[in-house]
């Protein structure tokens, strides 16, 4: 996997896909930890930083072609817009990041 791509699961997917797997995996709803995921990051300097500005700090050096940004950016998003929708829409939405990191990453193999 390309470097960059590493680096956006580790410092972004991740953070924001594992409260809700942990969600899934117990059955609560919990949209807090799901807001948590995508607003409490920590930037390479340990700053705290939103997904939403994170991805875009980190698209400046991205790899991938801009349409294949710009589709990821809109899943971000969507997701962080979810937050405010009844359960379990933020779930999904949350969830369906793997799915946008995924079209990400397979638009290198290009």
């Amino acid at each position: 996997m390309h470097p960059w791509l590493r680096a956006l699961q580790h410092d972004l997917v991740k953070r924001a896909v594992w409260p809700a797997r942990d969600l899934v995996a117990s059955g609560e709803q919990d949209v807090e930890a799901l807001r948590r995921g995508l607003t409490r990051l920590c930037d390479a300097e340990g700053a705290p930083i939103t997904a939403e500005r994170l991805f875009e700090r980190m698209r400046a050096a991205a790899p991938c072609p801009a349409e294949a940004c710009d589709a990821f950016a809109s899943a971000l998003q969507a997701t962080v817009n979810s937050l405010d929708s009844s359960w379990p829409v933020p779930l999904h939405a949350v969830l369906a990041l793997e799915d946008a990191f995924s079209a990400l990453a397979r638009s290198l193999e290009k």
